[in-house]
C-alpha cells in the first residue's frame, strides 16, 4: 500500500531529521482515531475524528509541492452494498510554509467526513483502511490501520440514527471558531474543501481624539498565501452608534499580477484601517466588525472566507502619543553658534574693526544719543543679515521636511564641505588669503554713504563681506552641522552667530569708555587664526567621514579617523609650545604666555586621550565625531570578540547583526516579524550614519550597564538609518505621502516623518504587538542620559505587558481551484 521509496525517505526523515529524546513508545499514546455514523434513510455520513495530544498532529490528504510528510489516505473496500458520494472532506487543516511545506491539523482535533449512499436493505459492515503519519519534533513512520463500520440497510425509513461511536468524539476543533457552521455536517459534493483560514487577522482600536477612532486589521499570512485587494475581494464593516465612517483603506504596498490571463491586485505589506467617529456619550460601547476576504495560495488555490467577526471595547483603544520638542531645545544650538561668533570676533578680520567702527558712530555724530542709536542699529543689522541667510532654507523645508536632512547627509555635498573647510583651514595656517571679489565689497561700501538706516544696513553688510575670510570657515561649519536638524536649527544658529558679532558693536557704542580696555592688535591675533586653522582641518575630516559612511565605502574607518585627529592636535600642541611657527607669526620675545601654555597643555592632554581609541576605546568625550565603533577594523576592540550567539549552527535571525554588543536589525519588516515570534516589544531607532547625537546616545547612554541589560534582554531593536544611500531591490511608492522611494534611507525617513512626525535623529519608538506606539517617543534632548532612557524603556516594557496579546480572528472558508 505504501510506496517503498517514499516509506524509506520518510523513515530517514523521521529518524534523523529530529531529536528522538521525547519520542513516545507507541503512536497511540498521542494519536487516537475514532469513527461515528449519522444515518438518515439511505444516506449516511461517516465522521473520522482524530484526538491529538501534546502537540502531535496528523496531515491533510493533499500536500503541497515539496512536502515531505506522508498524506492521510482512506481506502474504502469496494462493495455493492454502498456507493461513495464525492470524496473525503476534512475540517481544520492549515497550510504551513517553510523549507518543508505541509498541510496539517494544529490543535487537538482533526476531522474527516465521507458521505455514502446505501444500496442494500440488509445490514452490512463497511471496511475502510486508513494510513497516516504522526509528527511533532519527531515523526512516526506511516501507520496502516482500519475500521469495520456497522451500517443498517436502507428500508426507506426517514429516521436519523447514530449507529456506532468508538469514543465521545465531537466535531469541535481548537483552531476553528467556537460554533461550527451547519454546512460542515452537510458537505456538498463539489470540488471545494472547507478549511480553516490560512490568513489570520490581528485587530485593535486606535484612539485619535475624543471622538475619532481607527479600526485596525493586520493580516498575518504564511509566505505561501497572499491577500487579494479589490472592491469585491475584501469587505469590512463595523456596527455601533457611529456618527460617520469612511471606506476602509490599505496602508501598505500592493502589487499587480496576472494569473490565468486575469489581473489581480495582491497585498504585500501594511495594515487595513477603517476610520470612524462616535458620539462622546457612546465611549463605553463595543465595536463589532464583520468582513469577508479572498486569498491566493500555492498552486493557484483560491480561498474564499466565510464572514469573520470580532468585538472590541472602545475602552481598549490605544493612544498614539508623541512628545512635543520644547522650543528651549534650540538654545543649545544658539549658544554653540554664539561661542563660534565670539571666536570669530578674535580673528584679524573682525577684531580691529570694533574700535574703528564704534569711534565712527560716536564721534561722527553731533548728537550723542543719535550716535548711540546708530551704533546699536549697526549691531542689530549684523544680527538681521545673518538671520536672513536662513530664510531660503525654510522655503525648501516646507516642500519636503527631509530635504535638508538629505542635503546634510549627501555624499558629494559632504565632500564639498570637506574641501571647503580644508581649504579655509590652509588659509588660516597662512598658505594663502581668501577674500570675496572686490566689486562685492566696493558696491556694498558705496551704499553705506546713504543716509539713515539704509546706510547703516549697508555698513553692516560691508562688515559681513569684508570679514568673510575669517568668519566663513566658522559659519560654514555651523551651516553644515545645523542643516541636518531642519531650517529652524539654521535660524537659531545664525541668530546666535549674529548676536555674538553684533553685540560688541552695540555695547561699545553705549559704553565707549570700554574701548580703552581692549587689547591692541598684534601677533596674538595670528596665533588665534592658526589655531582655528588646525580646528577647521580637524572638522573637515568629519565631513569626509560623513561621505564615506553614506556610501559605506569603509575608506575612512574609525581607527584612521582617530589617527588623523591625533596628528592634527599633536601638531597644534607643538605649535602652541612654540616648537615651530608659521610665516605670518611674530617673533616670541621673553617666552610664551601663561594662557598659551594652558591651551597647549590641554591640547596635549586631548591628544594623549585619543591614543587608546586606536585600539577600541570608546572615547566618550568625542563620541559625536569619529565613525561608530561598528564601522571599524576591530569592531569588538583589540581583545574583544563577537557576542555569544552571533555564531553557531543556527546563527542569528535573518537580517540581524551585532552592533554596540546588541543584536539589531536594519529592516523594519524583519524586526517586526522576529519581535512577534519571540513576544518582545520592538524598539525603532531612527538613526543616521552621520548623526552626531546618535553616536552620543550609543556611546554614553546605551553602554550604561542597566540600559544595556534592558535593551539586550527585553527588546528587539530595529536601527533604521535615514541617510542610508543603498538602493532597495526595487523602487516603492510611499503609502503615506505618495513619494517615490529609491533607497532604504528614503523609506525610513518617509516612515519617520509620516508616522512619528519628526525628521531629526535619534528618535526612539517602542511598539506593541499591534505595531502601535507605547507611552511616548524618546529623543536625545528628552532622554539623553542613562536614568531618563532607562525609565523610558521600563515604562515601555510595562505598557507592553499591560496591553497583552491582540485579538486574533481566524475563521473558515472554502478552498477551490482559481
Amino acid at each position: 500500500m505504501i510506496n517503498n521509496i517514499a516509506f524509506l525517505s520518510l523513515l530517514l526523515y523521521a529518524t534523523f531529521g529530529f531529536s528522538q529524546d521525547d519520542m513516545p513508545n507507541d503512536v497511540h499514546e498521542v494519536i487516537n482515531w475514532s469513527q461515528s455514523v449519522n444515518q438518515k434513510g439511505c444516506e449516511a455520513t461517516i465522521t473520522f475524528t482524530v484526538d491529538q495530544k501534546d502537540g502531535w498532529h496528523v496531515y491533510s490528504q493533499e500536500q503541497p509541492t515539496g512536502a515531505v510528510a506522508y498524506p492521510t489516505e482512506f481506502i474504502f473496500q469496494k462493495s455493492s452494498d454502498y456507493e461513495l458520494v464525492g470524496t473525503v472532506k476534512e475540517i481544520g487543516a492549515e497550510l504551513h510554509g517553510g523549507q518543508f511545506p505541509e498541510r496539517s491539523f494544529p490543535g487537538t482535533k482533526a476531522i474527516f467526513k465521507q458521505k455514502i449512499k446505501i444500496k442494500t436493505d440488509k445490514d452490512f459492515v463497511l471496511h475502510v483502511d486508513y494510513v497516516y503519519m504522526a509528527c511533532k519534533e519527531a515523526c512516526f513512520p506511516p501507520i496502516d490501520e482500519f475500521f469495520d463500520i456497522k451500517l443498517k440497510g436502507c428500508k426507506g425509513e426517514a429516521t436519523t440514527e447514530n449507529i456506532h461511536t468508538d469514543s465521545d468524539a465531537t466535531d469541535e476543533t481548537s483552531n476553528v471558531n467556537e460554533t461550527q457552521n451547519s454546512e460542515e455536517d452537510n458537505i456538498s459534493n463539489t470540488s471545494d474543501s472547507i478549511i480553516v483560514s490560512p490568513i489570520a487577522f490581528e485587530t485593535f482600536l486606535v484612539k485619535k481624539s475624543t471622538t475619532e477612532y481607527e479600526y485596525h486589521l493586520e493580516p498575518k499570512s504564511p509566505s505561501s498565501w497572499v491577500l487579494l485587494v479589490g472592491e469585491n475581494d475584501f469587505k469590512l464593516d463595523i456596527t455601533g452608534k457611529l456618527v460617520s465612517k469612511q471606506q476602509h483603506q490599505f496602508l501598505g504596498n500592493v502589487k499587480d499580477t496576472i494569473i490565468n490571463n486575469k489581473s489581480y491586485k495582491l497585498w504585500e505589506s501594511g495594515n487595513i484601517v477603517l476610520p470612524f467617529e462616535i458620539n462622546e456619550a457612546d465611549s463605553t460601547q463595543a465595536i463589532k466588525s464583520s468582513f469577508k476576504f479572498a486569498a491566493i495560495g500555492p498552486e493557484n488555490k483560491l480561498f474564499t472566507s466565510d464572514i469573520q467577526s470580532a468585538e472590541l471595547s472602545i475602552k481598549s483603544a490605544r493612544v498614539q502619543a508623541l512628545s512635543d520638542e520644547s522650543k528651549t531645545s534650540y538654545w543649545g544650538i544658539f549658544w554653540l553658534a554664539f561661542a563660534g561668533g565670539l571666536v570669530a570676533l578674535l580673528t584679524p578680520c573682525v577684531f580691529p574693526m570694533i574700535p574703528m567702527t564704534v569711534s565712527f558712530f560716536t564721534k561722527g555724530s553731533k548728537d550723542k544719543k543719535k550716535g548711540l542709536f546708530r551704533g546699536v542699529m549697526y549691531g542689530f543689522f549684523i544680527l538681521l543679515i545673518y538671520v536672513l541667510l536662513s530664510v531660503p532654507f525654510h522655503l525648501v523645508d516646507s516642500l519636503n521636511p527631509n530635504i535638508l536632512n538629505n542635503i546634510a547627509t549627501n555624499g558629494p555635498l559632504n565632500i564639498f564641505f570637506f574641501i571647503m573647510l580644508f581649504v579655509f583651514g590652509l588659509s588660516f595656517l597662512g598658505a594663502f588669503e581668501i577674500v570675496l571679489p572686490a566689486k562685492w565689497t566696493n558696491k556694498a561700501d558705496s551704499k553705506s554713504d546713504l543716509g539713515g538706516l539704509i546706510g547703516i544696513f549697508f555698513m553692516a553688510l560691508t562688515l559681513a563681506l569684508v570679514s568673510f575670510s575669517c568668519t566663513g570657515p566658522i559659519l560654514g561649519s555651523l551651516l553644515a552641522n545645523a542643516a541636518g536638524g531642519g531650517a529652524w536649527n539654521l535660524t537659531w544658529g545664525m541668530a546666535g552667530f549674529g548676536v555674538a558679532l553684533g553685540l560688541p558693536f552695540a555695547l561699545f557704542a553705549i559704553f565707549p569708555s570700554w574701548l580703552n580696555s581692549l587689547p591692541s592688535s598684534g601677533g596674538w591675533l595670528n596665533n588665534v587664526k592658526v589655531v582655528l586653522g588646525f580646528l577647521e582641518i580637524a572638522f573637515a575630516f568629519k565631513f569626509l567621514s560623513n561621505a564615506d559612511l553614506s556610501v559605506q565605502a569603509h575608506l575612512l574607518e574609525r581607527e584612521v579617523f582617530i589617527a588623523i585627529w591625533i596628528a592634527i592636535f599633536g601638531a597644534m600642541t607643538l605649535y602652541l609650545f612654540n616648537i615651530f611657527s608659521t610665516k605670518h607669526d611674530s617673533p616670541v620675545n621673553g617666552g610664551i604666555g601663561t594662557f598659551r601654555i594652558i591651551i597647549a597643555t590641554l591640547s596635549l592632554m586631548f591628544t594623549v586621550y585619543m591614543l587608546p581609541g586606536l585600539f577600541g576605546a570608546p572615547l566618550k568625550l568625542i563620541s559625536a565625531f569619529p565613525p561608530p565603533t561598528s564601522y571599524s577594523e576591530i569592531p569588538y576592540g583589540i581583545h574583544g570578540h563577537a557576542p555569544e550567539g552571533s555564531m553557531g549552527e543556527d546563527g542569528i535571525p535573518e537580517g540581524a547583526e551585532f552592533e554596540h554588543n546588541l543584536m539589531v536589525f536594519h529592516n523594519y519588516d524583519l524586526a517586526k516579524k522576529y519581535a512577534d515570534e519571540i513576544g518582545k516589544p520592538l524598539m525603532l531607532d531612527f538613526t543616521g550614519h552621520n548623526c552626531v547625537n546618535c553616536r552620543k546616545m550609543e556611546i554614553n547612554v546605551w553602554s550604561a550597564e542597566r540600559v544595556y541589560k534592558l535593551m539586550n534582554e527585553e527588546f528587539v531593536i530595529a536601527s533604521l538609518p535615514v541617510d542610508e544611500r543603498i538602493k532597495m531591490p526595487k523602487e516603492e511608492v510611499s503609502p503615506y505621502t505618495g513619494r517615490i522611494l529609491k533607497t532604504w534611507g528614503d523609506k525610513w525617513a518617509d516612515m519617520q516623518s509620516a508616522l512619528y512626525k519628526k525628521n531629526t535623529q535619534p528618535q526612539y519608538i517602542a511598539l506593541d504587538k499591534g505595531g502601535q506606539i507605547m507611552n511616548t517617543d524618546a529623543t536625545y534632548r528628552s532622554h539623553g542620559n542613562p536614568d531618563a532612557f532607562e525609565s523610558w524603556l521600563k515604562a515601555a516594557k510595562e505598557e507592553y505587558v499591560k496591553r497583552g496579546d491582540v485579538i486574533t480572528i481566524k475563521g473558515k472558508g472554502t478552498l477551490a481551484e482559481l
